[in-house]
Order: C-alpha cells, then sequence, then structure tokens
C-alpha cells in the first residue's frame, strides 16, 4: 500500500463517524419523525450555507468575530505567558498569582458580560476583553505547569556553567516550556471563538453569534445551523492552523521528539 493510498484510507476512518451521523441527520428530518422547523435536513443546511457563501453574507460577521477572537487570544498569549512562567519558577509570584488563578478559574466568564458591558460599552472592546479573561486561563495554568515541571538536571547543567538566573529563564526555562505554553494556546483558541460568539449572541451588535440570534428569532433555522456550521469550520481551522505551526516551530524540543 503507497503512502497515498495510506493517506486516503485514514482520511476515510476519521470521516466516516461524521459521514454516519450526518446521512442519519439526513433520514431522520426527511422521514418526518422530526420537526423540519427545528432540525431541517443537512442537504437544506448545506444549500444554505452555499448560498450565504456565494452572496457574501457570511464575510463580514465572519471578519468581525474572527479578529476579536484573535486579538483577544492575542493578549491572552501576551500577558498569559510571562505570568505562567513566573509563577512557575519565582516563589513571589506563585504565591501572588496562584490563589487568584485557582479562585476564578472554575468561574464562568459569560456571567461577566453585564459588567464588562457597563465597564467597556456594549461595542467591541467588552467582547474581546471577555475572551482575553478567558483565554488567560488556560495559557497560564498550561504554561505554569510547564515552567514548575521542568527536569532539574537542565537547570543544574545551565548553573554549572556559569549561567545567570535571567539568562536562565530565558535560555533554558522559556523553550522548554514552549510546548506547554502551545497546548494552552490550542486550548484557547477553540475558547477564543466560542467566547467570541456566545458574547456575540448575548449583547448583539455583530459577528456569526449575532447572526444566528437573529436567525433563530425569525425562526429561520436553516440560516442558524448554516451559520453553526461556519462557527465549527473556523474553530476547527484555527486549531488546526495553531497545530501545523506547531509541527513546523517545536520539531526540535524534546517532548515533541
Amino acid at each position: 500500500m503507497n503512502s497515498r493510498t495510506e493517506t486516503m484510507v485514514s482520511f476515510l476512518q476519521r470521516t466516516l463517524p461524521v459521514g454516519v451521523l450526518l446521512l442519519a441527520w439526513e433520514l431522520v428530518a426527511r422521514t418526518g419523525l422530526v420537526n423540519e422547523r427545528v432540525f431541517p435536513p443537512v442537504s437544506e443546511i448545506a444549500l444554505r450555507w452555499a448560498a450565504m457563501l456565494g452572496d457574501g453574507g457570511f464575510y463580514g460577521p465572519l471578519w468581525d468575530t474572527l479578529w476579536r477572537a484573535l486579538v483577544g487570544l492575542g493578549a491572552a498569549i501576551v500577558v498569559g505567558a510571562p505570568i505562567g512562567l513566573l509563577m512557575g519558577r519565582t516563589r513571589w509570584a506563585a504565591w501572588l498569582f496562584e490563589p487568584l488563578f485557582s479562585f476564578f478559574f472554575p468561574l464562568p466568564k459569560i456571567a461577566l458580560i453585564p459588567l464588562y458591558v457597563h465597564l467597556f460599552g456594549i461595542f467591541s472592546l467588552s467582547k474581546v476583553m471577555l475572551i482575553f479573561t478567558d483565554c488567560l486561563f488556560p495559557i497560564v495554568i498550561f504554561t505554569y505547569h510547564g515552567a514548575r515541571g521542568l527536569s532539574a538536571i537542565y537547570l543544574w547543567s545551565a548553573q554549572a556553567r556559569g549561567t545567570g538566573r535571567v539568562r536562565i529563564f530565558w535560555r533554558v526555562v522559556l523553550p522548554l516550556s514552549l510546548a506547554s505554553l502551545y497546548d494552552g494556546i490550542q486550548v484557547a483558541a477553540v475558547v477564543a471563538v466560542l467566547v467570541a460568539v456566545v458574547s456575540e449572541m448575548v449583547s448583539g451588535g455583530s459577528g456569526l453569534g449575532y447572526v444566528m440570534m437573529r436567525a433563530y428569532r425569525y425562526g429561520d433555522v436553516r440560516t442558524a445551523f448554516a451559520t453553526l456550521l461556519t462557527i465549527s469550520l473556523v474553530g476547527f481551522a484555527l486549531y488546526k492552523v495553531i497545530e501545523w505551526g506547531r509541527e513546523r516551530l517545536l520539531f526540535w524540543h524534546v517532548t515533541e521528539s
């Protein structure tokens, strides 16, 4: 079996469960066992999705959701990665930040929407800040455990060579914690898309979440499901892009090897 055939077989094995589920959905919807106003056939959803792509109906809302998610995620990386590294390697940072993150991590961040709307307004800033808040936790926690769990051999080797604490932090701790940081980023990327959509559903304005809620409000379930499909594809694509970057940026890392 050549590599091309193996790739095709692997693709079919991975997509077969999804195909079976979609086929079952189509058959159930067509037989009238469920109300088509609630669960329309998959084929009709696909046609509506293609029509919205063709007339450009998705592109504006898609861009609004995507840039909010990416800005919030980027801000969380810039702020969360240093905090996680400091928590993992310094006592004062662990003493200061660990109780705060442990206490607020279980808090449903969606409950902060009224507060953030009051503080930052009803437009994009409140949504970006909510995304930032929700993405900050996985990035900090994954980075913290990565920095804290470093093998002492690497640190002892650097110290034996006369490397100072600051240089150890940049040349040893940070590189060896990148895999854990990347794990946090992969989780946070999906969270960013979900929080962007939920915030748009609740506070309105624009974006895919607003489009989906407006479709439900007017009983247009096909557009709602087509929007939901777009949201799923955006989250999946973003996750895969980050995974692709991981394979090329961290090929040298000990855990990747």
